[in-house]
């Protein structure tokens, strides 16, 4: 049987008085006979704990001096943490390095071949203990109340996505609400437009939810998506359960499906979007002028670039129950515009042009355009309605 830690640091403090103070050699050799097989020691080795010659009884640990290793990539790889709008290490490792050489592509960042050598070896733990040393100007994340929808009609199916189904083209559809905590007078509304597969999203605000200003905004969306959707899932919400958007589904031979009632993770995707591009993008204020809802758009056509180009995501891949608990196993972090050009669900020619696109993008000035848009606030919207009267 084997002995514990304390077992064996007692028996050989008590076997190392003895053989201290011991004076002949037979009494001390048959002392070590005894460590020796009592412990499993090497004789040479028994000789030097017996000794004093090892650390076994120091209670003072050991300082190690190694030096800080990756010096010369941390700058750079601040510069691309900021860029893509400080992510964690498990999203930023695996498009470190080329982020940093599309940066150094618009002149943001300069590379060598020392720092280009370290971005490539720089662990994923170890990226994160020097991100956690970091300060973050991103504010803590808020949750706001989900509130539950009305009934849905029953000529809609009730159906979910698998959660790992591989066919591009299921959407999630939602709409945010902008009232500020008050839901008196008319106030503007933000459609997000979710492929699960690939999380390529899209926003597009809108004064009101009227069923033919949602249809209106729906349908600009699905014309600008650079993939063929084939399914549309919506929740509780009565400004989707129209004749209006079943007509438009069925024009566009679309799936059209719904959540169960009081069931907001039917509907997890798009919920997720609302919360990361949206709420704490624009925040819980209330938008209730043309002017605000501009701004809204204004940001967005930005925003929808800087996310589903450079954002990277982790994805589910595997599930396991064990009891109450659910084990989740993710993939390699990517973009949404990359997992649609790996799934192949983006024309070849289509490709090219949004590659081209994507290469003259800089996402570091997306990322200051969007913090100036943002801290100007809803006045960027009226001074742009000013200039058009002009």
């Amino acid at each position: 049987m084997r002995l514990s830690l304390k077992t064996r640091k007692e028996y050989l403090k008590n076997m190392r008085d003895r053989y201290v103070k011991t004076k002949s050699k037979p009494e001390k050799s048959q002392i070590l006979d005894e460590v020796v097989e009592v412990m499993g020691y090497h004789r040479k080795h028994a000789i030097q704990v017996l000794n004093g010659k090892t650390t076994l009884f120091s209670s003072t640990p050991r300082l190690r001096n190694r030096p800080l290793k990756y010096l010369e990539a941390m700058p750079v790889v601040q510069k691309v943490w900021e860029a893509l709008d400080y992510p964690c290490a498990e999203r930023l490792k695996p498009v470190l390095l080329s982020t940093a050489e599309h940066l150094a592509a618009h002149k943001e960042l300069s590379l060598n071949e020392t720092t280009r050598y370290q971005l490539a070896q720089i662990s994923r733990p170890t990226l994160a203990r020097r991100i956690a040393k970091w300060p973050t100007p991103k504010p803590k994340r808020s949750y706001s109340l989900v509130t539950s929808r009305d009934r849905l009609s029953s000529q809609i199916p009730v159906e979910i996505y698998r959660w790992d189904e591989m066919q591009p083209g299921a959407l999630e559809i939602d709409l945010v609400e902008h009232n500020g905590g008050s839901s008196l007078g008319h106030f503007a509304y933000t459609l997000t437009v979710v492929d699960i597969v690939s999380g390529y999203s899209r926003r597009k605000a809108v004064l009101g939810k009227s069923q033919l200003v949602v249809l209106k905004a729906l349908n600009e969306v699905l014309s600008e998506l650079p993939f063929e959707p084939w399914g549309v899932h919506i929740d509780n919400g009565s400004e989707f359960l129209n004749a209006h958007v079943q007509k438009l589904c069925k024009e566009r031979k679309l799936n059209l499906t719904r959540s169960r009632p009081y069931r907001k993770n039917d509907n997890a995707h798009v919920e997720q979007k609302n919360r990361q591009y949206v709420r704490e993008v624009v925040g819980y204020q209330r938008y209730d002028t043309p002017e605000e809802v501009q701004w809204l758009n204004e940001i967005y056509s930005w925003f929808d670039q800087y996310a589903n180009y450079f954002l990277p995501m982790r994805k589910v891949v595997e599930k396991e129950r064990c009891g109450a608990k659910v084990r989740k196993k993710y993939d390699q972090a990517k973009t949404p515009y990359d997992r649609l050009v790996e799934l192949g669900a983006i024309p070849q020619l289509r490709v090219e042009v949004l590659q081209k696109k994507r290469q003259a993008l800089n996402p570091l000035e997306l990322h200051r355009r969007l913090e100036a848009l943002i801290g100007q606030g809803p006045a960027f919207g009226e001074t742009c309605a000013r200039e058009a009267c002009l």
